[in-house]
This record gives C-alpha cells, structure tokens and sequence, in this order.
C-alpha cells in the first residue's frame, strides 16, 4: 500500500493521500528514465501518456504537464485519485527492475492541482458543424466520448437522468477516495468544450433510440453502465438488508452516516465494492465490519491495495465462508449462520463448486446487511435497446469499433464489457469517438 495513505482522513471522509509537494514531484520525476517509446504510456488504456507528463514535470514545466493530461484524458484528474496504477502504468515502469515504480498517479494528481492552482488556461468550444451526435449517461465512458467529438466539432448532447453528471464517480466512490473537487475540475473541462448535458431526462421508452435518430441525432453511444445491484434472495424483504449501491449512495450525500456507530455491519463480496463498502462502514464508527466472501483471502478480486486498507482499519475477513442461514425478529436480522468452504473445482469461484466444511460453522450478530455481489443493467436499457444484441444480463454486444448490430449505434463502457475500471471505460468511450467520426465520413 502507498505510503501516504491517512487512515485519520478517511474517518474524516477527506481525500486519504496527502498531494505530492513541489519538492516531492520534481525528486519523483527525476527517478524517470526518460524510456524512448514508455511502457507506461502503452499500459494506459484512456492514452494519459504518463510519459510526456512526467518528462514535463522533470524539466519543470508543470502547467505543460497539466495541459498533457487533460488533453489527453478529460478525466485525468479523477484517473490521479482512483487509476489501478499498479496494474498498468506502474506495473509497466522500467525503474521497477532496480526499484519502486514511479508514483505515476501522484505525479499526475499533482500537475492536474498545479494547473487549477496556478492558472492554466480554460479549453474552449470547437467550431461546430451540423452532425448532433446523442449520448446517453454522463459516466465515465460516457463523458470519455463525448469530450472527444466535441474536439473534432460534432454538437455533442449527453442525457443523463440524475441531476448531476459523473455517475458512478458521484454517487459511489467514497469521498476519501475521490474527492467531489477532482470531479468538478473534470467535469467543468467538459462543459468549456461546449458538450451540452440535459439533467434529469430518462431515456428509458421503447422508442427512445428512433426518436433521437428522427430528431436529427446521426449517431448515439450508449453509456449507462452497470445501475442495478445484485440482490441475495435470502436477504428479501428484511428492511435492514441493503445493496452497496445504495448503502455508498447514502454516505457520499451525508458525508458520512451516524446511524452507523457502533453497529456491526456485514458486507457481502470480495471485490472493490465490498473493500469501498467496509471500510466506509468503519469510518462512519461502525463498532464491526464483516467481510464474508466465497473467495479465500488470496482470491479476492479486490486489489492488494485496498486488502492492505481494510486491514488497516480492522475490517473482519470471513474470506472462504458461505453463508447458510440467518436469525431475524420480524423484518429485521439479527444474525447470519455460515460455514467455511473448500472448492470442488480450483479456480471456478462460484456457489456452485463451494463445499462446505464440516465443524467450522459460525454465527455473527448483525445490525445490518449491504450486498455487494455486484451488478446488471437496469431497467431502462431493457426497454430503449429493442433490437439491439445483448448477452448474459443484459450486455450490449458491440463489434471490435464498439458498434452494435444497429448501424450508428454504438456502446462502451461498462454496459459492453460487462465492468471494468473507470480508465477503461474512458479509453473505450475515447475509441468509440473516434470509431463514429469515421462512420459519418
């Protein structure tokens, strides 16, 4: 885990790395090894190019450096908080044969706060042409693609139905992870390029996708992500049984949740979400958090980083249980039976191949229950996407441009690949951009 982690702001729901100094930045750069065609800049899936920016910062042009990632990446600074760095960009520098990798994302989180800080330049609008160009939800694949059409001069209208834009970056991030400042920073870049965002507008009818095209639209990306949380069927009907999608939705708007202090807290799942789930459970004073996963200790799908979090704020691992039961008073549990399991099959972590062992049962009182076994497309998509292909729970199928099997109908993100990381989706909404503006000539 990063060195810089602050477990005292995360309870204050403040950003949990302090900013890199000036002084810090230049000695971090100057560990770069200025590598001619940079591994880190290929490992970038939204095309960041750490390389050239940490090259800025080293000679120390540092609004060059926040003019590189934002440029490159309309999300650079929320990638600076929340990237998997350690997966990519890092995982790739050359250094790391003789050292630690470079602090790539907090070089790039503090060139993106030195130019707010110190003055660089708003983008400004493109000279538009004639070609309106729809897409629905202003996530991060959403907003990925929209900043570059609008660069290339299409009138570029995203709909979104919340009130505000950034999807899941604004409503289920914690705070301590990203900070609502990086995202408004962001999103304004968005917005001086001339994208225009109409809140609070569902698209959500049959006939939706023919009548943006019968409203002059010439092509639409579909970017809405993954809306709806999985639900056990054996936490139905208990009223203190809740998905993480509502449970992190509810503490981002509080800022934080008293309802929780001192209440033992069971989280559901192995992967980011659940880490995201439990450790905002603790900073809100919650007195235990549980963690129960079918994956064992060394299998969760959650990264290392944030393992090493949860930890450090003394979540609880039930990692290689499966729960069998539970105990309730009315609508309420109180309880939740479980047992160790073994697998049948290695490497296929599902229900299915879990056999329970025997002796290792165990009861733990709850106050409450957040699910975090992941997510499907909501409702709406089923509706507006007839006659487009989809698989499984309601993926998109998209060709290797991210069309779909209607012409001028594209998708990405989330809602295509199923979930994968925020810099993902931008580069797919990035690729996509570029996959319509060739399809419209």
């Amino acid at each position: 885990m990063k060195k810089n982690i602050n477990i005292g702001k995360i309870k204050q729901f403040k950003s949990m790395r302090e900013s890199l100094s000036l002084q810090d930045a230049i000695r971090e750069a100057n560990r770069c090894l200025l590598c001619y065609d940079a591994p880190c800049s290929k490992a970038c899936p939204a095309g960041t190019d750490p390389a050239k920016f940490i090259r800025q910062i080293k000679f120390y042009n540092f609004k060059g450096a926040a003019r590189t990632i934002r440029n490159n990446n309309i999300l650079g600074g929320v990638c600076a908080h929340i990237c998997p760095v350690e997966k990519l960009c890092e995982q790739k520098c050359s250094i790391l044969a003789l050292e630690n990798p470079i602090d790539i994302s907090g070089l790039q989180r503090f060139a993106s706060e030195y130019g707010e800080k110190f003055g660089i330049e708003p983008l400004v609008k493109h000279k538009s042409n004639d070609n309106k160009i729809a897409v629905i939800g202003a996530g991060p694949a959403g907003i990925g693609c929209a900043s570059v059409l609008a660069k290339k001069g299409y009138q570029v209208t995203i709909f979104e139905k919340e009130n505000a834009g950034g999807g899941v970056l604004r409503w289920n991030i914690p705070e301590f992870r990203l900070p609502k400042v990086a995202l408004e920073r962001d999103f304004n870049n968005l917005l001086d390029i001339g994208v225009t965002v109409k809140y609070n507008t569902n698209i959500d009818s049959e006939d939706a996708i023919q009548s943006l095209m019968k409203n002059g639209y010439k092509a639409i990306f579909i970017a809405t992500g993954l809306s709806e949380a999985f639900r056990m069927d054996l936490f139905y009907n208990f009223s203190n049984a809740i998905d993480y999608i509502s449970f992190l939705r509810t503490i981002k708007i509080k800022n934080g949740n008293e309802a929780l202090v001192n209440k033992n807290v069971a989280i559901i799942g192995g992967g980011s979400v659940a880490i995201d789930s439990a450790v905002s459970a603790k900073a809100c004073g919650a007195k235990k958090v549980y963690l129960i996963s079918l994956e064992h200790l060394g299998e969760l799908p959650a990264d290392q980083e944030e393992i090493d979090l949860a930890r450090k704020m003394n979540i609880i691992f039930k990692s290689g249980s499966q729960i069998t039961g539970l105990v309730s008073d009315k609508n309420q549990i109180t309880q939740i039976k479980g047992k160790e399991i073994e697998w049948m099959e290695p490497e296929k972590f599902i229900p299915e191949n879990a056999r329970q062992i025997k002796g290792t049962e165990f009861n733990l009182n709850v106050d409450l229950v957040v699910q975090a076994i992941g997510t499907k497309p909501g409702k709406e998509i089923l509706k507006f996407s007839t006659g487009l292909k989809t698989f499984g729970k309601g993926i998109l199928v998209v060709n290797e441009n991210f069309e779909t099997n209607i012409p001028g109908i594209f998708a990405g993100g989330d809602i295509s690949n199923g979930g994968s990381t925020v810099v993902q989706a931008v580069g797919e909404g990035k690729k996509a951009a570029e996959n319509i503006h060739i399809f419209l000539g």
